[in-house]
């Protein structure tokens, strides 16, 4: 469920790491983001949500949807 309200989803495939950085139980959470499974649920979470272009950030030991495309992205509440 949403944090701010229930009746609402957190949207996308990383939407638990989403979830609890929102609720406050983590500083930041590490998902991952093929097309936009950790902008969007970032976003409905009012957190700052970032997808590094692909390479910058080692996705080893990730399982990929998509190998080309798929990266590590960060949720917080800042970019601090």
């Amino acid at each position: 469920a949403n944090p701010f309200n229930p009746a609402y989803m957190t949207g996308g495939s990383s939407s638990g790491s989403a979830a609890a950085t929102a609720r406050g139980w983590v500083a930041f959470a590490l998902g991952t983001d093929t097309a936009g499974s950790g902008r969007v649920p970032a976003g409905a979470c009012n957190l700052v949500g970032v997808k590094p272009s692909p390479g910058l950030v080692s996705s080893y030991g990730v399982v990929p949807a998509c190998r080309s495309i798929d990266c590590v992205s960060v949720f917080a509440h800042t970019v601090e």
